[in-house]
């Protein structure tokens, strides 16, 4: 079963966050969203959202949606 969620991401730098998911789910576009900015709405189940804070630190699970 594909991975759509990366826990162990959270606290790191996101550019080391963006590589593991794209190298454990290739098939899936990551966004980049600052912590309080809106996030895209819907589900889509080819997206990743990376909430990072002001020192681009991811600071929530990253899912897939």
């Amino acid at each position: 079963m594909a991975k759509t969620s990366w826990p162990e991401v959270v606290g790191w730098p996101e550019l080391n966050a963006y590589d593991q998911i794209t190298l454990d789910r290739p098939d899936v576009s990551v966004g980049f969203y600052m912590q309080g900015s809106p996030l895209p709405p819907g589900y889509d189940p080819n997206r990743v959202v990376l909430i990072v804070d002001m020192n681009a630190i991811v600071i929530q699970t990253p899912v897939v949606g």
